[in-house]
């Protein structure tokens, strides 16, 4: 069900104001409407509001109004934005409109069947034929605008335009280098254990078996526990 509420105002520019409020809030744009004159006459004005789905009771009245220099405002209040209608109502209700609510100028219409060529209402191409493969006459896009469908291959050695090599790009410099391999991060091949004090790298000393001074094992029987404690 669609509520239509429609309203009369003294002129265009305070009916505009009022619509574009309504699009602020979220109602479609097609769903609001402002008929005027525009240089019509009564019948043509009646005509606009009719197609509108202007209540037939107010038509009349309205298409008056409407000629003289009023402005009509039309709103198809749906499902969006949320509570379309209730929203609707508050928005115009102090609105300066001439008129006010009543059963001819809010009232429900039940919804028309939908013949539109697409479900997709917002898409670009809504208001597009439909157009068969066998209808077509014309060619490829490429071929009008001179473009090459598939461009040929060729194997490139680098990304550089060119075919350089980064090293060569700015300065010449050896891909490879012939320096020699370093046993050691030190300048000099030195060890760490000998950059400070001469230090050995491997202790002479005899392994021991525990931690604990004397070789002592394991920590219980140095301070005279059981290992297992029976039960």
């Amino acid at each position: 069900m669609t509520t239509v509420i429609t309203r009369l105002y003294a002129d265009a520019s305070k009916a505009e104001s009022v619509a574009n409020r309504l699009r602020w809030e979220g109602f479609p744009r097609n769903a609001v409407r402002v008929i005027t004159s525009d240089g019509g006459d009564s019948e043509q004005i009646r005509g606009r509001l009719e197609r509108a789905d202007v209540s037939d009771a107010v038509v009349a009245d309205y298409a008056s109004q409407v000629a003289s220099g009023g402005a009509a405002l039309v709103i198809q209040a749906t499902y969006k934005p949320l509570g379309a209608a209730r929203l609707a109502r508050e928005i115009v209700e102090d609105s300066g409109a001439i008129d006010s609510a009543s059963e001819h100028n809010d009232y429900y219409m039940p919804d028309r069947p939908d013949h539109a060529p697409s479900v997709l209402k917002d898409h670009p191409r809504f208001m597009t034929l439909p157009l068969e493969p066998e209808d077509y006459r014309g060619g490829p896009i490429s071929r009008e605008l001179g473009l090459r469908l598939l461009s040929p291959h060729k194997t490139r050695n680098s990304a550089i335009r060119g075919g350089r090599h980064m090293s060569r790009a700015f300065w010449p410099m050896p891909l490879v280098s012939k320096g020699r391999r370093a046993t050691s991060a030190i300048s000099g091949g030195r060890h760490m254990s000998k950059s400070f004090w001469p230090m050995p790298l491997v202790s002479t000393k005899p392994r021991k078996n525990s931690v604990i001074r004397g070789g002592a094992l394991p920590l219980s029987r140095l301070l005279g526990w059981p290992p297992i404690s029976p039960r």
